[in-house]
C-alpha cells in the first residue's frame, strides 16, 4: 500500500532525512545570526544539526572535525586539527555563510586553545568576507576581499587581510598584540565598513575581550566596482594549520573551541561610510 504520493512524500522524505529546504529555492541570507550550540546534544555535529546553525552556508571540510563539547555553562563546538594536518582539507575546516549584503557589519565570537595546543608555525581563524572573498593566495583585484585572524609559533594573533593594496598575493597581517593562552578564552569582535568604490576610506576595528586592540582606516577593500559588489556578504569560517610547507602542521593532536558567534549591523562604523552603510 502506498502512504504517501507527490507532494507528501517529497515532505516525509524531507523530514526523515532532516532537510530544512523542500521548496527548491535557495534560502534567503540572514541579517543577524547568533549561535552558540547551547541546545544541542553532546557528540558529533552532524550535518542536520549544522544546518540548524548555519542554514545559507556553503559546507567545505568542517563537520567531520568537529564535536559539540560541554563547558561548564552551557557547550561549545570542538574543533580538532589532527597530528601533520595542513590547510583545511586535513585539519580544522571552512565553510562560508551567506549573510545579507551590508555596508557595515559586526562579528564576534569566543575561542579557546586547549592545554597542549600546537601552534606551530602559524594558522587561521574565521572572519568576515565580501565579494570573491579572496584568501589561498589569490590576490584581491578589487572585487573581493577577506578579514580573518592569524595566530603565529608563539599564540599571538594578527588581522590577516586581504585587500585592493596589499604588497603580495597573500594577505597582509596588522599584529593586535594580543597573545592566546592555552586553556584561556578569548573574545574576538571585528567591525567591518567597506569603502566607498573609488575612495580608500574602509575601517576595520577589533576588540579583544572588549579592549580595543585595532583601529584600521583609510582602508581599500574594493575598487571602482557598483555599489552593491563586495559588500559585507559573508562569514567565513576559516581555521587550520598553514601556510603551505610541512613545517607548519602541528606535531600533536590540537584542539581549539569556539561559541557565541553572533553577527549583525554595524552602527558605529556606518557612521563614518554612510553611503554604503544598508542594504543596497
Amino acid at each position: 500500500m502506498t502512504l504517501f504520493r507527490g507532494p507528501r512524500l517529497v515532505l516525509f522524505l524531507a523530514l526523515l532525512t532532516g532537510a530544512t529546504n523542500i521548496t527548491g529555492k535557495e534560502p534567503k541570507p540572514r541579517n543577524e545570526i547568533r549561535v552558540d550550540f547551547d541546545a544541542h546534544p553532546e557528540g558529533a555535529y552532524e550535518m542536520r544539526i549544522f544546518r540548524r546553525d548555519w542554514a545559507d552556508a556553503s559546507l567545505g571540510q568542517f563537520h567531520r572535525r568537529a564535536a559539540i563539547t560541554a563547558e561548564p555553562k552551557g557547550n561549545s563546538l570542538r574543533v580538532t586539527y589532527p597530528k601533520g594536518s595542513l590547510g583545511p582539507g586535513e585539519g580544522g575546516g571552512v565553510f562560508r555563510q551567506k549573510l545579507t549584503p551590508l555596508g557595515s557589519r559586526n562579528l564576534s565570537y569566543r575561542v579557546l586553545f586547549e592545554k597542549g595546543f600546537d601552534f606551530r608555525r602559524g594558522g587561521k581563524l574565521p572572519g568576515l568576507a565580501g565579494g570573491k572573498a579572496n584568501t589561498g593566495g589569490n590576490k584581491a583585484t578589487g572585487d573581493g576581499w577577506s578579514a580573518r585572524y592569524m595566530w603565529d609559533k608563539k599564540g599571538s594573533l594578527s588581522l590577516y587581510l586581504y585587500h585592493l593594496d596589499q604588497k603580495t598575493d597573500y594577505g597582509d597581517r596588522f599584529q593586535l598584540k594580543v597573545k592566546a593562552i592555552p586553556g584561556q578564552w578569548l573574545q574576538l569582535e571585528q567591525e567591518v565598513s567597506v569603502n566607498a568604490p573609488g575612495k580608500e576610506n574602509g575601517s576595520i576595528r577589533i576588540r579583544i575581550d572588549g579592549k580595543l586592540a585595532l583601529d584600521k582606516q583609510g582602508l581599500n577593500l574594493r575598487g571602482k566596482v557598483k555599489h552593491d559588489v563586495a559588500l559585507v556578504d559573508q562569514f567565513l569560517f576559516s581555521t587550520f594549520h598553514g601556510g603551505g610547507t610541512r613545517d607548519w602542521a602541528p606535531r600533536r593532536d590540537s584542539h581549539a573551541r569556539f561559541d557565541d558567534f553572533v553577527l549583525k549591523f554595524a552602527p558605529s562604523l556606518s557612521r563614518l561610510c554612510p553611503s554604503v552603510s544598508g542594504v543596497p
